[in-house]
């Protein structure tokens, strides 16, 4: 069986529901990404994947937007 990574990571410039929608979707297309949840409250967002994937990984997938994305260190 696959083991699951989950890390919450802090999204820098999102402000509303549809920006919660557009980071979601561009974070979905990630390699080795499973899931993505967005807390739009807490700025958040908690990825699941099949692999370690690096924020700059994850940065890139924002590329051309406002949008930043950072792990919390817990």
């Amino acid at each position: 069986m696959e083991k699951s990574n989950i890390k919450i990571y802090q999204i820098g410039g999102m402000s509303c529901g549809g920006c919660a929608a557009a980071i979601k979707q561009k974070l979905a297309t990630v390699s080795g990404v499973t899931s993505v949840n967005i807390n739009l409250g807490k700025k958040q967002a908690e990825i699941t994947s099949s692999q370690i994937i690096k924020a700059d990984t994850l940065q890139m997938a924002l590329s051309n937007t406002q949008y930043t994305i950072s792990e919390l260190r817990v």
